[in-house]
Order: structure tokens, then C-alpha cells, then sequence
């Protein structure tokens, strides 16, 4: 099996604090994991740098075999697939549930200036289904 998420000696560093300390963890095909942690533990900045929203300070994170810094994360994100009270504080207010599925087309949590096609309305209302 083959890793979806490596995080090699990754820290996150913000205003002299470490969110996370040279953490080392990798995901294979197929696995499911859930984070545990108490408050400031730093689960969201795992998630965060799991589905490219947040860039180590150090270390090096790989994720679908791209590693970040060296890839378009524009076109990587559509391919990540994310779910946590985090994503959701992320949506806008006013925003269909219809609207949030299509967005995962672009890997976006809203809409932009995205033209969606027949195909992703159909899929979205699939899932939906």
C-alpha cells in the first residue's frame, strides 16, 4: 500500500510557539485514523497540513505523493478528502448544502468563481442521494 499522508520531522511554528514539534506519521491506502488530543494539542494543525491549508515551518510533508512547497496546491486539493468541526466552521452561512458538495469539486469549502459542469451537479446530487 502506498502512503496517501507522510509528515517527515514536520513542525509548525507561529510567533515563536510550536503548534506541533517534529511529529512523524504516515497514512497508507485504506487506513482510517481519528486524532485524540486535548485542547492546543494540535489537532487541527495536523489536519490543517493533511489537506494542505497549512505549510510546515520544518520538516517535510508529502501527501498523494506530492510534497508541499513543490506542488500547486489548487490542483491537489480537489483530490484530499477532509471531514472535521473545523472544515465546517469554514462554510459560509448561507450556503445550500447542494452548494457545499459542489465546492468539493475544487477542493474549496465555498464557491468562488467556479463554472461547475452538468456532471459535477449530478454527481453532487448523487451523493446526496
Amino acid at each position: 500500500m502506498s502512503d496517501v499522508l507522510e509528515l517527515e520531522d514536520v513542525s509548525v511554528v507561529r510567533e515563536g510557539r510550536a503548534l506541533v514539534d517534529q511529529v512523524s506519521w504516515s497514512v497508507k491506502e485504506g487506513e482510517r485514523w481519528v486524532i485524540l488530543g486535548p485542547n492546543g494539542a494540535g489537532k487541527t494543525t495536523l489536519l490543517n497540513l493533511a489537506s494542505s491549508y497549512l505549510f510546515p515551518s520544518q520538516g517535510t510533508a508529502t501527501i498523494l505523493g506530492e510534497t508541499l512547497g513543490k506542488v500547486d496546491v489548487f490542483e491537489l486539493r480537489p483530490r484530499i478528502g477532509v471531514a472535521g468541526i473545523a472544515m465546517a466552521e469554514k462554510l459560509p452561512k448561507r450556503q445550500t448544502v447542494l452548494q457545499t458538495v459542489l465546492t468539493a469539486a475544487y477542493g474549496m469549502t465555498a464557491g468562488w468563481h467556479e463554472d461547475y459542469e452538468d456532471i459535477d451537479e449530478q454527481r453532487a446530487r448523487a451523493f446526496l442521494d
